[in-house]
């Protein structure tokens, strides 16, 4: 007789996108691939539910209620979904009738964790229409505010064209909600990874870890938190944003955020490629994109100097012997703050790479 491989199937099911039929999620963090919260669909509370549906060695959920904070694997989810199937008829719903059986005798076979893989064509589509929809808020009356936002940090109304940065008022298309704010586009390979949202200053917001009200990019008075982005369900984050600039580059400038590598890419012109993974805590698969690392012959880092950019910057020293560090002047916070200050950061980034 032949059992079901669990381990096949708890990789197979899209947890993210199971939960997300069931409630509505935010992304709260970016570790171990990110993690998203929001009201339990069982017992309904509040900010009680999380799910980090690329975390190793399986993806997993938890509610502080129903689950007691213990996490639980995606089987389990379809447990409680579904009470008046059997375990195995819960299995099939949840393979979509596409079940991994091996023989009950047989020595169970290591599971392949496959390719880090942009999202599925049903979310391309939607986000294709997001980032049309945004790039048109943006150059209209509506997004003036967006328009100031983005030019007081320094950007050119060039850049944001080229890099398809778009405004949205807060709306949704299909079943992707797209909360207010600058949307940041990451597109590479032809095909859209993610959709960051930049909040904008001082707009009104609901604090993802208390549930308070509290305005964007300033302390939450209730817990202290300061939110700057939100993210759309079914983001694949732990991508190369600029990516493409890659293909059969001999050297390139990773930086820790987007707005850092939109400022400096346009600061440089064309004379080196500019990357960033999306943020410090983000790790890339090497069967995704190591291909795109081939041909570089120097990695330059330039991270943020706390403690978040020191650990992003050591894992991508561990990911190539070629890459480089290098260090902002004390007291600079990021590269953007660096360029606002009116410096001449290509200057500046020549002297230190011929010290290194």
């Amino acid at each position: 007789m032949k059992s079901i491989d669990l381990s096949a199937l708890k990789l197979q099911i899209d947890l993210l996108a199971l939960a997300s039929a069931h409630t509505s999620l935010q992304r709260v963090a970016a570790s171990g691939g990110g993690e998203w919260a929001g009201a339990c669909p069982f017992c309904g509370g509040r900010d009680r539910f999380r799910v980090q549906p690329h975390a190793r060695p399986e993806p997993r959920w938890l509610c502080r209620h129903c689950t007691d904070g213990k996490w639980q694997d995606a089987i389990a989810f379809g447990q409680r979904l579904y009470p008046h199937l059997t375990f195995r008829e819960v299995c099939e719903r949840l393979s979509g009738g596409r079940l991994t059986l091996r023989s009950a005798q047989s020595r169970p076979q290591p599971v392949i964790q496959p390719a880090y893989a942009p999202p599925l064509e049903e979310w391309q589509q939607q986000a294709r229409r997001v980032i049309e929809r945004g790039q048109e808020n943006l150059w209209s009356r509506a997004g003036s505010a967006a328009r100031r936002y983005l030019q007081a940090r320094g950007f050119k109304e060039t850049t944001l064209q080229v890099w398809k940065l778009g405004y949205s008022d807060g709306f949704q298309i299909g079943q992707m909600v797209v909360p207010r704010g600058v949307v940041i586009p990451c597109i590479t390979g032809g095909q859209v990874w993610y959709l960051k949202i930049a909040l904008l200053p001082g707009q009104p917001i609901r604090c993802p870890r208390c549930g308070s009200p509290a305005r964007a990019r300033q302390p939450c008075l209730a817990c202290g938190t300061v939110s700057k982005y939100r993210g759309v369900s079914g983001n694949r984050t732990a991508a190369i944003f600029g990516g493409d600039q890659l293909i059969n580059a001999a050297q390139a400038l990773f930086v820790e955020g987007e707005f850092d590598a939109l400022i400096a890419w346009q600061s440089l012109a064309g004379e080196m490629p500019v990357c960033t993974v999306g943020s410090a805590s983000n790790r890339l698969d090497l069967a995704a994109w190591g291909p795109y690392l081939l041909t570089l012959q120097r990695l330059y880092a330039v991270y943020d100097p706390d403690a978040a950019g020191e650990s992003g910057r050591r894992w991508l020293e561990g990911l190539s012997e070629r890459t480089r560090p290098l260090h902002l002047p004390p007291g600079v916070k990021d590269v953007n703050d660096f360029i606002l200050q009116g410096v001449d950061f290509v200057g500046w980034l020549h002297s230190q790479i011929t010290k290194v």
